[in-house]
């Protein structure tokens, strides 16, 4: 890896896209090679079946491996198992985590985490947005509920850092979400503005716990929340909040991986502060990844914002700097692409047996 990038490569790999279509093009290629983009997230619009997904990812990471910087991509998916799974049949239908809070087994959470993540591996996902750390502490909650490991807050930490470790022994990247917690809103952040009420006793040992186990036993990256917390910032959501992301999660927890935004297209953000303000508030919070799922216009937009800023002084080099060191550090330990193709029948064999293991463990006696 090259230790010197551009103003504009440096920018460039603080972005995280979406993007259309099932192949590369030309829209795509410029993502890459003239906004130098750190990587992308894939949705069922850009997935027809297991090994057009493999021929995909590959020309991505073909295109990246040409470029200036020659920089691998993060290739990254929301798959967690239960109801949010953007890669369908043939991919192995998980149920949902909450599951596992019946027999609290370790050992089924990491074979869980590792099945999953084999199947992203071999089609050339080398990042998924999970483990949910968030406790299911709200019944009412119209966003995580099962998504969740457990409504305990020790086991929502050890059973979430036992499916990462299956996930990291599979050679994906997991990312823990959402923090500092988004398991006790009444709201849903893709539509509004959450808030979680708690005074700061309880939004530690409640909604801080798991992440903090995680980061103990390794964590290396992790997904903001875009809900308020009024008693540690009565001002931003997590997302932007300085004294929740460099306070407690950089300083008084210790974390000193990847820290990327939830979608910042999603309403609890777009819709309460100027998306002009977006690239500069999240550098001052401490985020080093930005993602926009969406709309291309909008990742050009960030690209410039963080480029004039940077240019113009309101944004400062060192946090831009110390957060493309943590992205290339962990982009160097990256697992090397699956030449490969895909073997789905091998899926069914291995990992079906998992699923059905946790189906039964759900339905296991309290």
């Amino acid at each position: 890896m090259k230790p010197q990038l551009s103003l504009r490569e440096q920018t460039g790999q603080m972005l995280l896209a979406g993007f259309d279509g099932t192949t590369v093009t030309r829209e795509t290629e410029d993502l890459i090679l003239n906004h130098h983009v750190g990587g992308f997230i894939l949705f069922d619009r850009n997935y027809e079946n297991p090994q057009q997904l493999h021929a995909l990812t590959r020309d991505l990471q073909q295109v990246a491996a040409a470029s200036a910087s020659g920089l691998p991509l993060f290739i990254s998916v929301d798959q967690e198992g239960g109801r949010v799974a953007r890669l369908k049949a043939p991919f192995t239908e998980f149920p949902p985590a909450l599951g596992l809070d019946r027999t609290r087994s370790e050992d089924l959470a990491y074979e869980f985490g590792r099945a999953l993540t084999r199947e992203l591996h071999d089609v050339g996902v080398n990042m998924d947005y999970a483990p949910v750390l968030d406790v299911h502490t709200n019944p009412g909650n119209p966003v995580i509920g099962n998504r969740a490991f457990s409504t305990d807050p020790h086991w929502a930490g050890v059973l979430a850092t036992a499916f990462m470790r299956g996930c990291r022994d599979s050679g994906v990247v997991p990312v823990g979400k959402h923090f500092p917690g988004h398991g006790d809103t009444h709201l849903d952040s893709h539509h509004d503005l959450p808030w979680v009420s708690r005074d700061v006793a309880s939004l530690q040992t409640i909604e801080l716990e798991p992440f903090a186990h995680a980061i103990q036993n390794g964590l290396e990256a992790i997904m903001t929340a875009h809900v308020m917390y009024p008693a540690w910032d009565d001002r931003l959501p997590a997302t932007f909040s300085r004294p929740i992301l460099h306070n407690i999660l950089r300083g008084q927890m210790g974390f000193k991986g990847v820290l990327i935004s939830d979608d910042l297209e999603m309403k609890a953000v777009e819709h309460h502060f100027p998306f002009d303000s977006f690239a500069e508030r999240a550098v001052e919070a401490g985020l080093d990844m930005l993602l926009i799922c969406h709309h291309r216009d909008k990742v050009l937009a960030l690209h410039e914002q963080l480029i004039k800023g940077i240019e113009g002084g309101d944004i400062a080099t060192g946090p831009v700097e110390r957060s493309v060191e943590r992205i290339l550090h962990l982009k160097s330990k990256l697992s090397p692409f699956p030449e490969r193709p895909p073997e789905p029948a091998g899926w069914t064999s291995y990992h079906q047996p998992v699923a059905d293991r946790l189906r039964q463990a759900s339905e296991y006696p309290s």
